[in-house]
């Protein structure tokens, strides 16, 4: 394992991605470059985004969020998602990202069980994005926005957005002065993730963050337990395991509950098991 610092900032590398360890006091920096093609799509997000007076991340109101489940919508998740309905609203704190919103199937009154997402967070900064906007309800939980998402997004959803800015790459600052970062690799697991110890979470549990498939495809690789992923995304995953290698030397407990490879540093549970790792101690 590699590990190097750079102004006061200590990073751990994987698949040469560099992950900043977010524990540590000093202006946080990215040296993970980015392409030329990607700050001109972020810089035009980022004007209509700044532009639109958004509220400020760091002007969220402070509650406890010491319990928090990240999910996604991988593999299984329209069925899985019923679960997280028998665990208790005040000690359990949902976050969503990716497509878990539009197809989220506990709100309105056909729903067989009820629930709500505290939050849901997005850093996507591609037109793809609209396809994440709920189709069958009209469910817009609270919204944590980067700066760089894609702004018609961020106009046709329903709840003003809190916004935070990635943390700055040493060749792009981002624009306008908001103030608060995250860690987010331009993933929103990851973004989630940094939220998570942004709120002093003490347990985090991934539930269905993967995006495995059933069948054999062009160009993707059989996993373990005998579902397919890309590459890329397998290169996603090593990204949250390594940034999980800083939590858990940070005595932040993180569980998953997905589809995906098993990580290094994040220990593996069954759906069956959830409730016992909210647990108090």
């Amino acid at each position: 394992m590699r590990i190097k610092k750079y102004k006061n900032n200590q990073y751990v590398t994987t698949d040469e991605i560099w992950i900043r360890n977010p524990f540590k006091e000093s202006k946080a920096v990215d040296i993970n470059f980015l392409g030329k093609e990607e700050i001109n799509i972020f810089i035009k997000n980022e004007e209509q985004n700044i532009r639109s007076s958004y509220i400020e991340m760091d002007k969220m109101e402070e509650f406890s969020m010491d319990n928090i489940i990240i999910v996604s919508d991988g593999y299984n998740w329209k069925e899985k998602q019923l679960i997280l309905a028998d665990l208790p609203n005040s000690d359990v704190k949902i976050i969503g990202v990716n497509g878990s919103l539009s197809q989220w199937n506990m709100v309105g009154k056909e729903a067989v069980k009820k629930r709500v997402m505290a939050f849901y967070i997005i850093n996507n900064p591609y037109s793809e994005s609209m396809r994440f906007l709920p189709k069958k309800h009209s469910y817009y939980p609270n919204i944590v926005s980067s700066t760089r998402t894609y702004s018609p997004f961020l106009k046709e959803y329903k709840t003003q957005p809190y916004l935070y800015r990635p943390t700055p790459d040493v060749n792009y600052s981002g624009l306008g002065d908001v103030g608060m970062t995250l860690d987010d690799y331009r993933n929103p697991i990851c973004a989630a993730i940094s939220f998570a110890v942004r709120r002093k979470a003490k347990k985090i549990l991934l539930f269905c963050c993967d995006e495995a498939f059933e069948e054999k495809r062009p160009g993707s690789i059989e996993m373990k337990n005998g579902l397919y992923q890309y590459p890329q995304q397998v290169m996603c995953q090593n990204i949250i395991d390594k940034q999980c290698y800083w939590l858990k030397k940070n005595a932040i407990e993180i569980k998953d509950c997905s589809y995906g490879i098993k990580y290094e540093n994040i220990e593996y549970i069954n759906f069956e098991n959830i409730t016992d790792f909210f647990k108090k101690d």
